[in-house]
């Protein structure tokens, strides 16, 4: 922009725009207290004895029973590849 259009701006009028102003509680007639942080602390403090739980654990991988692991033919690979290089 140039020094002209920037001189226009500072001598626009705004038109006068209605706002809703939100930052009423929703609920009518309702007062949030303060609450008792000593008390809060020491319930804390105190601790709480807690029930056993039962857990079914299913992140272990399904595996079947006659699964068996293949030996590894990576040195055969590697010595292929290198005689076919030369």
């Amino acid at each position: 922009m140039d020094a002209k259009a920037l001189a226009g701006i500072a001598d626009a009028k705004l038109k006068h725009t209605e706002t809703v102003d939100k930052s009423a509680p929703v609920i009518e007639n309702v007062e949030i207290k303060k609450g008792d942080r000593n008390e809060l602390l020491s319930g804390i403090k105190e601790g709480k004895e807690l029930k056993k739980a039962e857990t079914n654990d299913r992140s272990a991988p399904v595996i079947p029973a006659d699964a068996k692991v293949q030996e590894n033919n990576r040195g055969a690979l590697l010595a292929d590849i290198q005689a076919k290089a030369k």
